[in-house]
């Protein structure tokens, strides 16, 4: 009898714990959304203080305006390490993630680990530079969007265009 209890109870743990959440499931798209994030970059694109960068993997292009020209004259490499002041909202404004000056230290990281977005903005800038940088999805969190990693609710939906203004403060390691 003790044994069959077992076995019961193994069963319902099993069902209990295949019944939850899967964080690996895929986002909801909201088309609407999809759709506004696609306008606003296309639209983006025609203005003329908006200049191109074709990104390394060959993928899409980066809309990137210069805000600040800085001092830095040594080039950024797939490899290297920097710090960065960031601010990044989505097309409505909303920011969703921030490392400002105001907030304190520059996030850390190596180019290579970012959205490829990121990577092509970055290997063009220098120790100084500001600039405001909009990321299509297909750069950024693409179809699968973005979910949080200790709670596992969506922090990007999928399809969103990314908006960043960052400026690289350090190159920590070549």
């Amino acid at each position: 009898m003790k044994k069959y209890l077992q076995i019961a109870l193994m069963l319902f743990c099993t069902l209990v714990v295949s019944s939850c959440g899967n964080d690996d499931e895929p986002l909801e798209i909201d088309e609407a959304w999809k759709v506004r994030n696609e306008e606003a970059f296309q639209a983006k694109m025609f203005d003329p203080e908006f200049q191109q960068l074709r990104s390394e993997s060959n993928e899409g292009s980066i809309l990137y305006k210069v805000l600040k020209k800085g001092e830095g004259t040594e080039q950024i490499y797939y490899t290297s390490t920097v710090k960065v002041y960031y601010r990044g909202t989505f097309i409505d404004g909303t920011i969703f993630d921030s490392h400002t000056f105001e907030e304190g230290a520059p996030s850390e990281f190596t180019v290579s680990g970012v959205v490829d977005g990121w990577t092509t903005a970055l290997q063009h800038m220098h120790v100084g530079d500001k600039w405001e940088v909009w990321i299509p999805q297909e750069l950024g969190y693409g179809s699968a969007g973005k979910r949080a990693q200790t709670t596992g609710q969506a922090t990007i939906l999928p399809y969103t265009t990314l908006i960043f203004e960052m400026e690289v403060a350090e190159i920590v390691k070549q």
